[in-house]
Protein backbone atom coordinates (compact mmCIF):
# COMPACT_ATOMS: atom_id res chain seq x y z
CA UNK A 1 0.00 0.00 0.00
CA UNK A 2 1.40 3.25 -0.97
CA UNK A 3 2.19 5.12 1.93
CA UNK A 4 1.11 8.72 2.07
CA UNK A 5 2.64 11.95 3.46
CA UNK A 6 1.85 14.86 5.92
CA UNK A 7 3.98 17.74 5.05
CA UNK A 8 3.81 20.85 7.85
CA UNK A 9 5.19 24.59 6.34
CA UNK A 10 5.26 26.05 9.91
CA UNK A 11 7.43 29.11 8.13
CA UNK A 12 4.12 30.02 5.97
CA UNK A 13 1.09 29.52 8.51
CA UNK A 14 -0.35 26.76 6.57
CA UNK A 15 -0.21 23.25 5.97
CA UNK A 16 -1.14 20.56 2.76
CA UNK A 17 -2.15 17.46 3.81
CA UNK A 18 -1.19 14.77 1.67
CA UNK A 19 -2.66 11.78 3.78
CA UNK A 20 -4.09 10.50 6.91
CA UNK A 21 -2.69 11.47 9.94
CA UNK A 22 -3.31 11.06 13.53
CA UNK A 23 -2.55 13.94 16.90
CA UNK A 24 -2.85 13.53 20.17
CA UNK A 25 -5.83 16.12 22.21
CA UNK A 26 -3.72 18.67 22.04
CA UNK A 27 -2.60 19.07 18.46
CA UNK A 28 0.94 18.59 18.85
CA UNK A 29 1.70 15.91 17.69
CA UNK A 30 2.21 14.33 14.34
CA UNK A 31 2.26 10.61 13.17
CA UNK A 32 2.39 9.35 9.65
CA UNK A 33 0.16 6.62 9.49
CA UNK A 34 -1.66 4.24 6.46
CA UNK A 35 -4.99 3.79 5.90
CA UNK A 36 -6.10 0.50 7.28
CA UNK A 37 -9.64 -1.55 7.22
CA UNK A 38 -10.59 -4.16 9.76
CA UNK A 39 -13.57 -6.06 8.87
CA UNK A 40 -15.29 -9.80 8.86
CA UNK A 41 -14.27 -12.38 11.69
CA UNK A 42 -10.62 -12.24 13.16
CA UNK A 43 -10.08 -16.47 13.91
CA UNK A 44 -6.50 -15.98 14.58
CA UNK A 45 -4.11 -13.55 16.62
CA UNK A 46 -4.30 -10.49 15.14
CA UNK A 47 -2.18 -6.86 15.52
CA UNK A 48 -3.51 -3.61 15.42
CA UNK A 49 -0.46 -1.51 14.91
CA UNK A 50 -0.47 2.81 15.97
CA UNK A 51 1.56 3.70 12.50
CA UNK A 52 -1.99 2.90 10.55
CA UNK A 53 -4.90 4.46 10.90
CA UNK A 54 -7.71 1.67 11.20
CA UNK A 55 -11.48 1.86 10.26
CA UNK A 56 -13.90 -0.44 11.55
CA UNK A 57 -16.46 -2.08 9.43
CA UNK A 58 -19.63 -3.65 9.83
CA UNK A 59 -19.80 -6.51 12.48
CA UNK A 60 -16.17 -6.90 13.38
CA UNK A 61 -15.77 -10.72 15.58
CA UNK A 62 -12.95 -11.94 17.70
CA UNK A 63 -13.80 -15.70 17.66
CA UNK A 64 -12.69 -18.18 19.81
CA UNK A 65 -9.20 -18.69 20.63
CA UNK A 66 -8.25 -15.53 18.67
CA UNK A 67 -6.63 -12.66 20.53
CA UNK A 68 -6.84 -8.95 18.98
CA UNK A 69 -4.03 -7.18 20.36
CA UNK A 70 -4.38 -3.11 20.11
CA UNK A 71 -0.70 -1.10 20.21
CA UNK A 72 -0.83 1.95 22.98
CA UNK A 73 -1.35 4.84 20.75
CA UNK A 74 -4.32 3.63 18.06
CA UNK A 75 -6.81 4.82 16.85
CA UNK A 76 -9.90 2.83 14.96
CA UNK A 77 -12.65 5.04 13.37
CA UNK A 78 -16.23 3.05 14.27
CA UNK A 79 -17.15 2.92 10.24
CA UNK A 80 -21.06 5.02 10.25
CA UNK A 81 -22.38 3.81 6.67
CA UNK A 82 -21.88 -0.09 8.07
CA UNK A 83 -23.02 0.48 11.86
CA UNK A 84 -19.30 -0.78 12.65
CA UNK A 85 -19.46 -3.16 15.81
CA UNK A 86 -16.23 -5.10 17.44
CA UNK A 87 -17.66 -7.76 19.41
CA UNK A 88 -15.52 -10.18 21.37
CA UNK A 89 -17.10 -13.74 20.98
CA UNK A 90 -16.97 -16.14 23.95
CA UNK A 91 -13.42 -17.62 24.32
CA UNK A 92 -11.92 -14.83 22.32
CA UNK A 93 -9.65 -11.55 23.87
CA UNK A 94 -8.77 -8.50 23.63
CA UNK A 95 -5.84 -7.15 24.56
CA UNK A 96 -5.78 -3.27 24.39
CA UNK A 97 -3.34 -1.76 26.81
CA UNK A 98 -3.40 1.29 26.53
CA UNK A 99 -1.25 4.18 28.53
CA UNK A 100 -1.42 7.27 29.94
CA UNK A 101 0.45 9.46 27.33
CA UNK A 102 -0.77 6.66 24.43
CA UNK A 103 -4.34 5.75 24.95
CA UNK A 104 -6.59 3.97 22.41
CA UNK A 105 -9.37 5.12 21.03
CA UNK A 106 -12.47 3.79 19.42
CA UNK A 107 -14.50 7.16 17.70
CA UNK A 108 -16.25 7.77 14.95
CA UNK A 109 -14.92 8.37 11.50
CA UNK A 110 -16.44 11.38 10.87
CA UNK A 111 -14.70 14.37 10.44
CA UNK A 112 -14.09 16.67 13.39
CA UNK A 113 -16.94 19.09 14.45
CA UNK A 114 -18.91 16.67 12.25
CA UNK A 115 -19.26 13.88 14.58
CA UNK A 116 -22.81 12.84 16.38
CA UNK A 117 -23.87 10.84 19.24
CA UNK A 118 -24.60 7.36 17.46
CA UNK A 119 -22.31 7.51 14.35
CA UNK A 120 -20.99 3.71 15.13
CA UNK A 121 -22.32 0.69 17.55
CA UNK A 122 -19.63 0.30 20.12
CA UNK A 123 -17.79 -2.64 21.74
CA UNK A 124 -19.49 -6.20 22.69
CA UNK A 125 -17.71 -8.28 25.32
CA UNK A 126 -18.89 -11.81 25.76
CA UNK A 127 -17.78 -14.19 28.30
CA UNK A 128 -18.62 -17.28 30.16
CA UNK A 129 -19.45 -15.85 33.56
CA UNK A 130 -22.80 -16.44 35.01
CA UNK A 131 -25.96 -14.62 34.28
CA UNK A 132 -29.05 -14.95 35.59
CA UNK A 133 -31.05 -16.33 32.84
CA UNK A 134 -33.21 -19.34 32.03
CA UNK A 135 -30.67 -21.73 30.87
CA UNK A 136 -27.73 -19.84 32.48
CA UNK A 137 -26.39 -18.04 28.60
CA UNK A 138 -28.25 -15.57 26.41
CA UNK A 139 -27.73 -13.82 23.19
CA UNK A 140 -27.38 -9.79 22.91
CA UNK A 141 -30.16 -8.10 22.46
CA UNK A 142 -32.32 -11.52 21.42
CA UNK A 143 -30.13 -12.27 17.91
CA UNK A 144 -30.76 -8.59 16.11
CA UNK A 145 -26.64 -8.39 15.51
CA UNK A 146 -26.97 -11.95 14.04
CA UNK A 147 -28.16 -15.79 14.61
CA UNK A 148 -25.05 -16.73 16.18
CA UNK A 149 -23.44 -13.52 16.77
CA UNK A 150 -23.09 -11.92 20.74
CA UNK A 151 -23.89 -15.27 22.97
CA UNK A 152 -22.53 -14.63 26.14
CA UNK A 153 -22.71 -16.80 29.79
CA UNK A 154 -21.71 -20.02 31.60
CA UNK A 155 -20.43 -21.26 34.42
CA UNK A 156 -16.40 -19.51 34.97
CA UNK A 157 -16.79 -16.92 37.09
CA UNK A 158 -13.13 -16.22 36.33
CA UNK A 159 -13.16 -16.41 32.84
CA UNK A 160 -10.42 -13.84 30.73
CA UNK A 161 -11.43 -11.74 27.89
CA UNK A 162 -8.92 -9.73 27.78
CA UNK A 163 -7.32 -6.08 28.63
CA UNK A 164 -9.53 -3.05 28.17
CA UNK A 165 -7.00 -0.35 29.62
CA UNK A 166 -6.48 3.21 29.09
CA UNK A 167 -9.17 3.29 26.54
CA UNK A 168 -12.23 6.03 24.90
CA UNK A 169 -14.74 5.04 23.33
CA UNK A 170 -16.52 7.97 21.68
CA UNK A 171 -20.13 8.45 19.51
CA UNK A 172 -20.98 4.78 19.71
CA UNK A 173 -24.41 3.40 20.09
CA UNK A 174 -26.06 3.48 17.07
CA UNK A 175 -29.50 2.28 16.53
CA UNK A 176 -30.05 -1.30 15.06
CA UNK A 177 -34.15 -1.43 15.97
CA UNK A 178 -36.68 0.24 17.80
CA UNK A 179 -35.24 0.49 21.63
CA UNK A 180 -32.31 -2.10 19.85
CA UNK A 181 -29.66 0.26 20.37
CA UNK A 182 -26.18 -0.80 21.45
CA UNK A 183 -24.04 0.48 24.45
CA UNK A 184 -21.05 2.34 23.98
CA UNK A 185 -18.95 -0.33 26.19
CA UNK A 186 -21.55 -3.63 26.37
CA UNK A 187 -20.24 -6.36 29.33
CA UNK A 188 -21.93 -9.45 28.88
CA UNK A 189 -21.03 -12.23 31.23
CA UNK A 190 -17.83 -11.03 31.56
CA UNK A 191 -15.86 -12.46 33.96
CA UNK A 192 -13.27 -11.68 36.40
CA UNK A 193 -10.03 -12.47 34.91
CA UNK A 194 -10.62 -9.71 32.51
CA UNK A 195 -9.33 -6.55 33.36
CA UNK A 196 -11.04 -2.73 32.38
CA UNK A 197 -9.26 -0.15 34.14
CA UNK A 198 -8.96 4.02 32.88
CA UNK A 199 -12.32 3.60 30.62
CA UNK A 200 -14.18 6.70 28.93
CA UNK A 201 -16.79 6.52 26.92
CA UNK A 202 -18.42 9.83 25.62
CA UNK A 203 -21.81 10.93 23.50
CA UNK A 204 -22.89 7.61 23.60
CA UNK A 205 -26.36 6.69 22.13
CA UNK A 206 -27.82 5.04 24.91
CA UNK A 207 -25.95 3.53 28.29
CA UNK A 208 -22.20 4.11 28.47
CA UNK A 209 -21.55 0.88 30.33
CA UNK A 210 -23.86 -2.03 30.89
CA UNK A 211 -23.27 -4.70 32.72
CA UNK A 212 -25.24 -8.13 31.69
CA UNK A 213 -24.20 -10.42 34.69
CA UNK A 214 -20.59 -11.89 34.70
CA UNK A 215 -18.31 -11.05 37.58
CA UNK A 216 -15.69 -8.51 36.02
CA UNK A 217 -14.51 -5.63 38.26
CA UNK A 218 -13.27 -2.23 37.29
CA UNK A 219 -11.91 0.49 38.49
CA UNK A 220 -11.08 4.10 37.14
CA UNK A 221 -14.16 4.59 34.78
CA UNK A 222 -15.61 7.54 32.96
CA UNK A 223 -19.35 7.95 31.21
CA UNK A 224 -19.36 11.64 29.80
CA UNK A 225 -22.57 12.76 28.23
CA UNK A 226 -24.15 9.86 27.58
CA UNK A 227 -27.67 9.50 26.21
CA UNK A 228 -29.43 6.66 28.57
CA UNK A 229 -27.98 5.68 31.84
CA UNK A 230 -24.36 5.67 32.54
CA UNK A 231 -24.16 2.58 34.67
CA UNK A 232 -26.59 0.20 33.66
CA UNK A 233 -26.74 -3.60 35.92
CA UNK A 234 -28.70 -6.26 35.15
CA UNK A 235 -28.73 -10.30 35.11
CA UNK A 236 -27.05 -10.40 37.80
CA UNK A 237 -23.75 -8.69 37.64
CA UNK A 238 -21.29 -9.63 40.78
CA UNK A 239 -18.43 -7.74 40.15
CA UNK A 240 -16.75 -4.70 42.46
CA UNK A 241 -16.39 -1.49 41.09
CA UNK A 242 -13.77 1.31 42.41
CA UNK A 243 -13.57 5.59 41.51
CA UNK A 244 -15.98 6.16 38.67
CA UNK A 245 -16.91 9.30 37.15
CA UNK A 246 -20.82 10.08 35.54
CA UNK A 247 -21.12 13.41 33.86
CA UNK A 248 -24.49 14.29 32.69
CA UNK A 249 -25.62 16.72 29.77
CA UNK A 250 -28.56 18.72 30.17
CA UNK A 251 -29.14 18.02 26.80
CA UNK A 252 -28.19 14.71 25.71
CA UNK A 253 -31.01 12.30 26.96
CA UNK A 254 -33.00 9.28 26.60
CA UNK A 255 -35.94 10.32 23.99
CA UNK A 256 -37.90 6.82 24.00
CA UNK A 257 -41.17 6.40 25.39
CA UNK A 258 -40.27 4.54 28.33
CA UNK A 259 -36.93 6.46 28.43
CA UNK A 260 -35.21 8.43 31.85
CA UNK A 261 -31.51 8.89 31.91
CA UNK A 262 -30.14 7.61 35.35
CA UNK A 263 -26.68 7.95 36.53
CA UNK A 264 -27.11 3.92 37.69
CA UNK A 265 -30.00 1.90 36.71
CA UNK A 266 -29.57 -1.13 38.20
CA UNK A 267 -32.33 -3.96 37.79
CA UNK A 268 -32.10 -7.98 38.38
CA UNK A 269 -33.35 -9.87 36.06
CA UNK A 270 -36.86 -11.66 34.20
CA UNK A 271 -38.09 -11.58 37.63
CA UNK A 272 -37.54 -10.10 41.17
CA UNK A 273 -36.69 -13.31 42.49
CA UNK A 274 -34.56 -14.62 39.97
CA UNK A 275 -30.84 -15.61 41.29
CA UNK A 276 -27.84 -15.53 41.29
CA UNK A 277 -29.39 -12.14 42.29
CA UNK A 278 -27.85 -9.14 40.31
CA UNK A 279 -25.61 -7.24 43.39
CA UNK A 280 -23.11 -4.88 42.05
CA UNK A 281 -20.57 -3.62 44.70
CA UNK A 282 -19.58 0.20 44.13
CA UNK A 283 -17.61 2.41 46.18
CA UNK A 284 -16.11 6.15 45.40
CA UNK A 285 -18.16 6.94 42.31
CA UNK A 286 -19.28 10.92 41.47
CA UNK A 287 -22.19 12.06 39.84
CA UNK A 288 -22.38 15.25 38.38
CA UNK A 289 -26.35 15.48 37.21
CA UNK A 290 -27.65 17.36 34.43
CA UNK A 291 -29.08 20.67 36.77
CA UNK A 292 -31.79 22.23 37.16
CA UNK A 293 -33.29 22.88 34.05
CA UNK A 294 -32.55 19.99 32.20
CA UNK A 295 -34.47 17.96 29.70
CA UNK A 296 -37.81 16.11 31.92
CA UNK A 297 -36.51 13.10 30.46
CA UNK A 298 -33.56 13.39 33.14
CA UNK A 299 -34.26 11.14 36.03
CA UNK A 300 -32.16 10.01 39.24
CA UNK A 301 -28.45 10.14 40.05
CA UNK A 302 -28.74 6.30 41.14
CA UNK A 303 -32.18 3.89 41.09
CA UNK A 304 -32.61 0.26 42.19
CA UNK A 305 -35.36 -1.08 41.32
CA UNK A 306 -36.85 -4.71 40.40
CA UNK A 307 -35.56 -7.01 43.20
CA UNK A 308 -31.62 -5.97 42.59
CA UNK A 309 -29.49 -6.11 45.70
CA UNK A 310 -26.82 -3.51 45.29
CA UNK A 311 -23.92 -1.43 47.60
CA UNK A 312 -23.11 1.69 46.76
CA UNK A 313 -20.82 3.58 49.82
CA UNK A 314 -18.57 6.39 49.72
CA UNK A 315 -20.12 8.65 46.62
CA UNK A 316 -20.87 11.95 45.98
CA UNK A 317 -24.32 12.01 44.15
CA UNK A 318 -25.28 15.79 43.14
CA UNK A 319 -27.29 18.44 40.53
CA UNK A 320 -29.80 15.17 39.53
CA UNK A 321 -33.28 16.58 38.39
CA UNK A 322 -35.76 14.12 40.07
CA UNK A 323 -33.70 12.33 42.43
CA UNK A 324 -30.24 11.93 43.92
CA UNK A 325 -31.18 7.85 45.29
CA UNK A 326 -34.13 6.57 44.24
CA UNK A 327 -35.33 2.80 45.47
CA UNK A 328 -38.17 1.54 43.20
CA UNK A 329 -40.12 -1.51 43.74
CA UNK A 330 -40.85 -3.14 47.24
CA UNK A 331 -38.19 -6.18 46.61
CA UNK A 332 -35.24 -3.75 46.12
CA UNK A 333 -36.22 -1.86 49.22
CA UNK A 334 -36.95 -5.27 51.39
CA UNK A 335 -33.27 -5.95 50.31
CA UNK A 336 -31.98 -2.69 52.00
CA UNK A 337 -34.19 -2.57 54.97
CA UNK A 338 -32.89 -6.16 55.46
CA UNK A 339 -29.29 -5.69 54.80
CA UNK A 340 -28.86 -7.30 51.63
CA UNK A 341 -28.11 -4.06 50.18
CA UNK A 342 -26.03 -1.16 51.58
CA UNK A 343 -26.38 2.62 50.41
CA UNK A 344 -23.91 4.33 53.09
CA UNK A 345 -21.47 7.15 53.63
CA UNK A 346 -22.56 9.30 50.56
CA UNK A 347 -23.22 12.91 50.07
CA UNK A 348 -26.27 13.53 48.01
CA UNK A 349 -27.91 16.67 46.67
CA UNK A 350 -30.83 16.21 43.53
CA UNK A 351 -32.95 19.63 42.51
CA UNK A 352 -35.95 16.74 43.40
CA UNK A 353 -35.73 14.60 46.37
CA UNK A 354 -32.50 13.50 47.99
CA UNK A 355 -33.83 10.46 48.38
CA UNK A 356 -37.03 8.99 46.69
CA UNK A 357 -39.43 5.94 47.71
CA UNK A 358 -41.14 4.82 44.54
CA UNK A 359 -43.49 2.06 45.29
CA UNK A 360 -40.32 0.39 47.33
CA UNK A 361 -42.56 -1.55 50.20
CA UNK A 362 -43.63 -1.60 53.45
CA UNK A 363 -40.75 -0.01 54.74
CA UNK A 364 -40.24 3.13 52.26
CA UNK A 365 -43.61 3.97 51.99
CA UNK A 366 -42.87 8.09 51.79
CA UNK A 367 -39.58 9.83 50.83
CA UNK A 368 -39.31 10.91 54.44
CA UNK A 369 -38.87 7.21 55.63
CA UNK A 370 -36.54 5.93 53.03
CA UNK A 371 -34.50 9.51 54.10
CA UNK A 372 -34.98 8.49 57.91
CA UNK A 373 -33.30 5.47 57.16
CA UNK A 374 -29.92 5.99 54.76
CA UNK A 375 -29.24 9.15 56.96
CA UNK A 376 -29.03 7.29 60.25
CA UNK A 377 -26.47 6.52 62.35
CA UNK A 378 -25.73 3.25 60.85
CA UNK A 379 -25.51 4.29 57.24
CA UNK A 380 -23.81 7.79 57.78
CA UNK A 381 -25.56 9.46 53.93
CA UNK A 382 -25.98 13.25 54.18
CA UNK A 383 -28.89 15.23 52.25
CA UNK A 384 -26.37 18.19 50.92
CA UNK A 385 -28.03 22.14 50.49
CA UNK A 386 -26.80 22.29 47.28
CA UNK A 387 -24.29 20.88 44.53
CA UNK A 388 -21.83 23.51 45.61
CA UNK A 389 -21.73 21.50 49.11
CA UNK A 390 -20.49 18.62 48.09
CA UNK A 391 -17.00 20.96 47.84
CA UNK A 392 -15.63 19.60 44.21
CA UNK A 393 -13.39 22.23 42.23
CA UNK A 394 -15.53 22.77 39.09
CA UNK A 395 -18.39 20.50 37.37
CA UNK A 396 -18.22 22.95 34.21
CA UNK A 397 -19.81 20.48 32.14
CA UNK A 398 -16.97 21.01 29.33
CA UNK A 399 -13.83 21.19 31.65
CA UNK A 400 -14.54 19.21 34.73
CA UNK A 401 -11.82 19.58 37.18
CA UNK A 402 -13.20 16.53 40.04
CA UNK A 403 -10.48 17.58 42.46
CA UNK A 404 -11.46 18.52 46.04
CA UNK A 405 -11.52 21.23 47.95
CA UNK A 406 -9.83 22.07 50.61
CA UNK A 407 -12.68 22.09 52.59
CA UNK A 408 -14.94 19.46 50.89
CA UNK A 409 -16.89 17.20 53.34
CA UNK A 410 -16.24 14.12 51.14
CA UNK A 411 -12.63 14.66 51.88
CA UNK A 412 -12.85 12.47 54.58
CA UNK A 413 -15.82 9.99 56.20
CA UNK A 414 -15.15 7.04 53.69
CA UNK A 415 -15.76 3.53 55.37
CA UNK A 416 -14.53 -0.04 53.86
CA UNK A 417 -16.17 -1.83 57.06
CA UNK A 418 -17.09 -5.34 55.37
CA UNK A 419 -15.95 -5.07 51.99
CA UNK A 420 -12.87 -6.54 50.33
CA UNK A 421 -10.78 -5.51 47.39
CA UNK A 422 -11.42 -2.26 47.52
CA UNK A 423 -8.46 0.24 48.38
CA UNK A 424 -9.15 1.48 51.52
CA UNK A 425 -8.87 5.60 51.17
CA UNK A 426 -10.38 8.33 53.13
CA UNK A 427 -12.01 10.36 51.17
CA UNK A 428 -15.48 10.14 48.82
CA UNK A 429 -15.95 10.32 45.60
CA UNK A 430 -14.05 9.08 42.70
CA UNK A 431 -10.82 11.54 43.56
CA UNK A 432 -8.91 13.52 46.00
CA UNK A 433 -6.16 15.47 45.05
CA UNK A 434 -4.81 13.23 42.67
CA UNK A 435 -6.69 13.67 38.83
CA UNK A 436 -6.11 10.48 37.05
CA UNK A 437 -8.32 11.06 34.27
CA UNK A 438 -5.03 13.09 33.11
CA UNK A 439 -3.61 12.87 30.10
CA UNK A 440 -5.58 10.08 28.91
CA UNK A 441 -9.61 11.09 28.92
CA UNK A 442 -10.64 14.19 26.69
CA UNK A 443 -13.50 16.60 27.27
CA UNK A 444 -13.45 17.55 23.59
CA UNK A 445 -13.77 14.48 21.36
CA UNK A 446 -15.97 16.32 18.90
CA UNK A 447 -13.20 18.58 17.68
CA UNK A 448 -9.91 16.09 18.35
CA UNK A 449 -8.02 15.40 15.43
CA UNK A 450 -7.63 11.72 14.94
Amino acid sequence: MKKLKFLVIAMFGFATILTSCSSDDNGDELIEVEPATLSGDIKTNTTLTADKAWTLSGLVRIMDGATLTIEPGTTIKGDKATKAALIVERGGKINAAGTASKPIVFTSNQLAGQREIGDWAGVIICGKAPVNVAGGTSQYESGILGADVANYGGTDANDNSGILKYVRIEYAGIAYGTDREINSLTLAGVGSGTVLENIQVSFGGDDGFEFFGGTVNAKNLIAYRCTDDDFDFEFGYSGRIQYAISIKDPLVFDNSSSGASNGIECDNGSTVDVTPVNRPVLSNFTFIGPGEGANAKHNSGVIFRKGTAFVLRNSIIIDHLKAGFELATPKAGDRLFGGESEFKNNLVFANGAAFKANDAGANFTTNQALATFVTSAANGNVALANAAAAGITSTSLTAPNLLLTSASPAKTGADFTGLTGFEAVAFRGAMNTTDWTSGWASWTSGTNVY
